[in-house]
């Protein structure tokens, strides 16, 4: 097989064939480049809605609800929860566990309606599932409000709607 020479007629003298392309970068982007890309991709996504609702004739969009149970507090909107000013630390699907809850005080829900509801799933083998998030949802709330998530015997749980009496310290 015999070899064809093509030359490179975009190369320039004494450089490299990239430097006049503005579509291919030279050196990849440093650390710093990187997280000025993300925080700027980051400032635009949070002020972008804030930037559309402060235009003229721009329709209002109806804010998502919050719901608060004694010192629980759940933003549907933000996607937090709140108890005693804390922010708690939850995944997305013990969030959307007790938004639901939290949006349905005092109804009780059975295993099997919550996997449907939350899960999107109607998976018999997996109701489980419910009970472990239900229990991180408690061990997240703290001691003092664990009793906000009570359990129904014969049903399943439910988010009670007023704060739990709380008891009484003993007398010293």
């Amino acid at each position: 097989m015999t070899h064809v020479y093509v030359p490179n007629t975009s190369r320039r003298s004494g450089g490299t064939t990239h430097e006049h392309r503005t579509d291919v970068r030279n050196a990849p982007a440093s650390a710093a480049e990187r997280r000025h890309r993300r925080r700027t991709l980051a400032e635009f996504r949070t002020t972008a809605p804030a930037r559309a609702a402060e235009r003229p004739g721009s329709a209002e969009q109806p804010a998502a609800p919050c719901h608060q149970v004694g010192r629980l507090v759940v933003d549907a909107g933000r996607r937090r929860a709140w108890v005693d000013g804390l922010q708690l630390r939850l995944t997305c699907m013990e969030f959307e566990l007790l938004a639901h809850l939290a949006a349905n005080p005092d109804r009780d829900f059975s295993r099997a309606r919550l996997m449907e509801l939350v899960w999107q799933r109607n998976a018999p083998a997996d109701l489980a599932t419910v009970d472990t998030h239900i229990d991180s949802l408690r061990d997240k709330l703290g001691a003092t409000h664990r009793p906000l998530i009570r359990t129904t015997p014969t049903t399943g749980y439910a988010l009670a709607s007023e704060a739990p009496a709380e008891a009484a310290a003993p007398a010293v």
